[in-house]
């Protein structure tokens, strides 16, 4: 039962967070309420939000509509959605490319550079 709640409150979390990207790009309003009641509008929401040019409304729209269709606990054990995981799963033939950006030890040194220079 606790675990029902939980993916209940994970599911209203990602909702809530599809509202803002929802008005700013579309000028759309999302009612929580009757979006967890009204399927038909449920669909809507989803389908306006999959062809947002905004990757983590698509994110979220797609880890709504995977909890949304069907059982809740068809993916129990997965996290929450991510655009590269997305990714990956569309193309698995693929072969794994080096990670792009800096690496960990650059990160801290950045975030540690902060505190090192600057005006105190």
């Amino acid at each position: 039962m606790m675990e029902s709640d939980e993916k209940d409150s994970q599911l209203m979390n990602y909702l809530v967070r599809m509202v803002v990207p929802m008005r700013r790009e579309f000028g759309r309003s999302l009612n929580v309420g009757q979006f967890l009641h009204d399927f038909s509008y449920a669909r809507e929401v989803l389908a306006e939000a999959l062809r947002s040019q905004d990757p983590r409304l698509v994110d979220y729209a797609r880890y709504v509509e995977r909890r949304t269709h069907g059982a809740r606990i068809a993916d129990s054990a997965a996290a929450p959605p991510t655009a590269a995981a997305d990714a990956a799963v569309d193309a698995p033939a693929r072969p794994a490319a080096a990670p792009a950006g800096p690496s960990e030890e650059e990160l801290r040194a950045r975030v540690l550079k902060k505190y090192t220079t600057g005006l105190r």
